[in-house]
């Protein structure tokens, strides 16, 4: 969170004067979830000043994506306030397990990202708050727009709460609930997907460890240079927005989330130049991270680009330098990752 801030340059002091008294806007409320990990809005609400201002969509198996826009309630065309308070009821499906929260936003932050993207680009507001939620309660809010930036992250509490009534639904016995567990599961998820569930159940805690920062790098492999200025990025915490492909030595050093979506061209062969679309697995690469950039070392991400794309080769590695010229530095090659047709 505050990286987009860094990368940006304020309007002129005109700009600045025209709306830094406009404290109402058109947005709506949204609701998503982990792909793998479905979830359900049973009920929600944002407020200002103790006045119900929004609904969250409520019902239907939430799937998107961490930071993905799912559902969607549009208010109309009049501009209201920003909220300041979220209550929410939701149900998580690879738990059986119903959370519930009431959560104090950060109105004044809010407020001034919403003014200074009205400042910098009027035509590109804000125009979403959306609530992401997750196993073992996991809560984060971004504000959408031409990007998206993580205003909040918490934790929801346990609800001791049967399905028949975190549903409303006139179950007759628990198989009858479970069944519809299980389908609604089945429905939503790869069978490979589901066993992993039944075996090993959700990643609880892997949202929060999803929002750690670190010194990364993006670097090419010497003779395959990048041919795009810019990149964007979606990140594991749920941020999005576009990064240089080059890093100056300020971004270098600056910590951030890790990414989980990039794209850019690079120069494979003399004669081919494909674009690398590439999606990371998580937890592969944290679990990277982790091992090589757990003490504040810059980690490298290299790239070597090849022929088909799917050949791409990613290897991660830090700036500690061998104890001799005869040790090879550490490095991680990644085997997980997929690189879009």
């Amino acid at each position: 969170m505050g990286l987009f801030s860094f990368l940006n340059f304020s309007s002129g002091c005109d700009a600045a004067a025209m709306n830094k008294d406009v404290t109402k806007f058109k947005w709506y409320g949204v609701a998503t979830a982990p792909r793998e990990y479905p979830m359900e809005v049973n009920r929600g609400d944002f407020y200002y000043k103790g006045e119900r201002i929004m609904p969250l969509p409520s019902g239907g198996t939430l799937t998107t994506g961490w930071g993905e826009s799912a559902s969607v309630y549009v208010r109309g065309d009049a501009p209201i306030p920003l909220p300041d308070r979220l209550q929410v009821e939701f149900f998580s499906y690879a738990e059986k397990q119903s959370y519930k929260a009431d959560i104090a936003l950060p109105y004044q932050d809010i407020l001034a990202k919403f003014q200074q993207q009205l400042r910098e680009n009027p035509d590109r507001p804000y125009g979403e708050i959306l609530l992401g939620i997750a196993p073992g309660g996991a809560m984060s809010v971004w504000i959408k727009g031409p990007q998206t930036t993580e205003i909040f992250f918490g934790q929801a509490e346990k609800v001791v709460q049967t399905p028949r009534e975190a549903f409303e639904l006139p179950f007759k016995s628990k198989e009858q609930s479970d069944a519809y567990i299980e389908s609604a599961l089945a429905g939503r998820v790869t069978p490979e997907q589901l066993t992993h569930i039944k075996t090993h159940g959700a990643p609880v805690g892997a949202w929060a460890r999803f929002r750690k920062l670190y010194k990364w790098v993006p670097v090419y492999k010497e003779g395959k240079p990048v041919l795009t200025p810019k990149m964007p990025v979606t990140f594991l915490n749920g941020e999005s927005y576009s990064l240089p492909t080059q890093f100056n030595d300020e971004l270098a050093s600056t910590p951030k989330p890790l990414p989980g979506y990039l794209h850019f061209k690079a120069q494979a062969t003399i004669d081919e130049q494909p674009i690398y679309r590439i999606d990371f697995e998580p937890f592969e690469l944290m679990e990277a991270f982790e091992k090589l950039g757990a003490h504040g070392e810059k980690v490298f991400i290299e790239f070597d680009a090849q022929v088909p794309r799917q050949n791409l080769k990613i290897r991660i590695y830090n700036d500690v330098k061998p104890k001799d010229d005869k040790t090879p530095k550490e490095f991680i090659e990644l085997k997980k990752f997929y690189v879009k047709p």
